[in-house]
């Protein structure tokens, strides 16, 4: 079935937002070596990202590629080097295209803006909340939260606030969770979630699509 949705589709856009400059065929055919494995690698979280890499750069030399039935053949011919077995390049094929769809459309740029935007627009006690499917997204929603109440100071300001005080002499760690904990409310916001809510087992079992989702909770003021 990932096959078939695949061979199906051009690779110019590679999802509905046409509007987007950048084609996925710009990647694999323009691109530096380094910025294609970096894609494959970061986007696509992709373990064998160094051997597609090559191999989409050697494909280069025939003409380069085309189509969404090119790309998958390139991945399938990888097999050997990936795991899960004879259809392990299926995942491989899943993550490779969620790389490379994420980097056409600007995906986690577009998220950061999108939260900020979101925020401006609450009234004072309004909640904001978020739902990542993949980590990736995750990492996003958290760090931008956290950048947002601690005034673009981030999470390495949140965990080493605690190193920089001259008064914290005795790292007590149940003193130091309390500390950090207190400092997820900020002076424009709280995050209500320290860490993302998960579905329940039941949940799951009864909508299956939900078992890789997480929701961060912010509120305004």
């Amino acid at each position: 079935m990932v096959k078939d949705l695949m061979i199906h589709y051009k690779l110019p856009t590679f999802s509905n937002m046409c509007s987007a400059s950048l084609k996925a065929e710009d990647i694999l055919n323009s691109w530096p070596d380094a910025e294609v494995g970096k894609v494959l690698r970061e986007y696509g979280e992709e373990s064998n990202w160094y051997h597609i890499q090559n191999k989409i750069v050697k494909a280069r030399l025939h003409g380069g590629l085309h189509s969404t039935a090119e790309l998958v053949d390139l991945i399938r011919s990888s097999a050997s080097r990936t795991r899960g077995g004879r259809q392990g390049w299926i995942k491989t094929a899943i993550r490779v295209f969620q790389a490379l769809r994420i980097a056409v459309n600007d995906e986690l740029n577009t998220l950061q803006d999108s939260i900020h935007a979101c925020f401006d627009s609450l009234a004072s006690g309004g909640r904001l909340a978020v739902i990542s499917f993949h980590s990736l997204e995750d990492r996003i929603v958290k760090q931008t939260f956290l950048d947002i109440i601690n005034c673009n100071g981030g999470k390495d300001e949140v965990q080493d606030g605690w190193s920089c005080d001259p008064a914290k002499v005795i790292v007590d760690r149940g003193e130091k969770e309390a500390w950090i904990r207190r400092m997820i409310s900020g002076r424009i916001g709280s995050i209500l979630t320290k860490r993302p809510i998960t579905p329940s087992e039941k949940e799951e079992t009864l909508n299956p699509r939900s078992r890789s989702a997480k929701i961060r909770v912010i509120q305004k003021g």
